[in-house]
């Protein structure tokens, strides 16, 4: 038994110690490289090298393994699997690769430790074999008047071809698709023939459309015991910071215009300062319901090309924590991206003591994991006296009189990770069966759980008062 031990211990070292970069030998070192030494031993690492000689404006790279595996992870856009875990897509619609310009995607695999590892067959991107190098590139399929079922790969001649974001839409048939190459940052040809999405009629004119208002979706989907569709809040967006190859979510927005959203000003700064992060490291993403799902046909990408951060933001007492961002392209309007209502009327904070605001976000749930679905909660704002008093020496330091705090203390919470949302509330008097929403508050901070990085939902939460703020929002807006 003892030498059946030693040989698997043996053997597991041979494979994952410091000998795996001698066992897995790259077939295109130009292009493809297992990293060496890995910290985890139950996967290996790599970087990839994406070149092209044409603009392409949406990336599918197809990685094919030898063996089946247990997991393909990245950082890079979303991933489907097939044939048993041996053929991976990793796809990111939003991205675009221009010649001359390489990028870098880096991911790992995950397999049994049991076994050797698994090794790089075949790399395509976007349906051109890269690796190895000069072997013979997948022929294109010919699309008739049919749906595939078999998700085949995009043809060659219709990498980069724009599509279209739909406010309506249905599963349509398209022969032979002949679209233009290289259009918008947002647009894409999908690469998935099993259904092609059309839209039906213009989208909505973006000057004409109602804000606030929610054009609910057809199919329901149940998380935690309550009812959420895609599209319930058009108007939250998902802020991710971009570092080198690192795509990480930071926070959340609200969109109050075409061209506009507003979040928090310590989500768009440099940590403990004033001064905003480079526009050019910031990725918007419009219509996002699921975290790490990059293609939903809902979705808008978008860079960012201006961050307005309110000129008296405190980043020790995080007073005036408010900021405007705007977009290098026009948002366009759909049943998924909708604009929210700026606050109308008294903006006093009594008159909306212990009304019920609704907050939405991908924060941390209550066992610590962050949500993968876009999450709501119902929370009621509290007078300022019931949020000092509830813990005088926080809510003293960091409540004032253009922010209030909101909750049940029960659990019932926003976390990190929600910040910048925002809370709303119907408009007086609009038609109860198709509400209008406003917003009144941005998620701005909270209690911390001792020696941890998440907050403790059994404390209030500050928002900043949105409506303390119109006329900062108002001359942003004409930037």
């Amino acid at each position: 038994m003892f030498r059946t031990m030693y040989f698997i211990f043996f053997l597991t070292c041979y494979y994952l110690g410091t000998t795996l970069g001698q066992q897995l030998k790259s077939p295109c070192p130009d292009v493809f490289q297992y990293e060496q030494n890995p910290s985890e031993p139950d996967r290996w690492y790599a970087t990839v090298t994406l070149k092209t000689d044409a603009e392409l404006t949406g990336v599918w790279f197809r990685v094919l393994l030898n063996k089946q595996t247990l997991q393909l992870g990245n950082w890079f856009g979303e991933v489907e699997t097939r044939d048993n875990n041996t053929g991976y897509l990793i796809k990111n619609p939003g991205v675009k690769l221009q010649p001359n310009a390489p990028m870098q995607l880096r991911f790992y695999v995950r397999y049994n430790t049991n076994e050797p590892p698994p090794y790089i067959l075949t790399l395509r991107l976007n349906a051109r074999q890269i690796c190895p190098v000069g072997g013979t590139t997948t022929p294109s399929p010919v699309v008739t008047g049919q749906l595939f079922t078999n998700k085949p790969e995009i043809p060659d001649s219709l990498s980069g071809v724009s599509g279209g974001t739909s406010s309506g839409i249905s599963p349509t048939v398209i022969q032979k698709p002949s679209l233009p190459i290289g259009s918008g940052d947002d647009d894409f040809y999908q690469g998935d023939f099993s259904l092609i999405l059309k839209p039906q009629g213009p989208s909505p004119d973006p000057l004409t459309t109602e804000c606030g208002t929610v054009i609910k979706q057809p199919r329901p989907l149940i998380t935690h015991g309550q009812e959420t569709t895609e599209g319930e809040f058009p108007w939250h967006a998902a802020i991710y910071h971009s570092k080198g190859i690192d795509l990480t979510y930071i926070c959340g927005a609200s969109l109050i215009s075409d061209y506009h959203l507003i979040t928090v000003a310590h989500c768009v700064t440099k940590r403990k300062s004033q001064m905003a992060l480079s526009p050019s490291n910031l990725v918007i993403y419009l219509g996002k319901y699921y975290l790490r799902v990059w293609s939903n046909p809902g979705i808008q990408y978008r860079k960012v090309e201006s961050i307005i951060v309110h000129p008296k933001f405190n980043p020790m007492s995080f007073s005036n924590d408010i900021a405007v961002l705007k977009l290098s392209k026009r948002a366009e309007f759909t049943d998924y991206v909708r604009p929210i209502c700026l606050w109308e009327g008294n903006n006093q904070l009594d008159r909306v003591v212990d009304h019920i605001g609704t907050v939405t976000g991908w924060g941390f749930d209550e066992t610590g994991k962050v949500t993968e679905q876009l999450t709501k909660a119902h929370m009621p704002i509290v007078s300022q006296e019931t949020c000092i008093y509830s813990f005088p020496e926080f809510y003293s330091r960091f409540t004032s009189s253009t922010t209030f705090c909101a909750g049940f203390k029960n659990g019932t919470s926003v976390c990190n990770g929600d910040s910048g949302g925002g809370l709303i509330l119907p408009k007086p008097g609009s038609n109860t069966q198709n509400t209008v929403w406003q917003i009144r508050g941005l998620v701005s901070i909270s209690v911390a759980l001792q020696n941890r990085f998440r907050c403790d939902s059994s404390h209030y939460v500050v928002f900043t008062d949105v409506s303390k703020y119109l006329d900062f929002v108002q001359s942003s807006l004409k930037i």
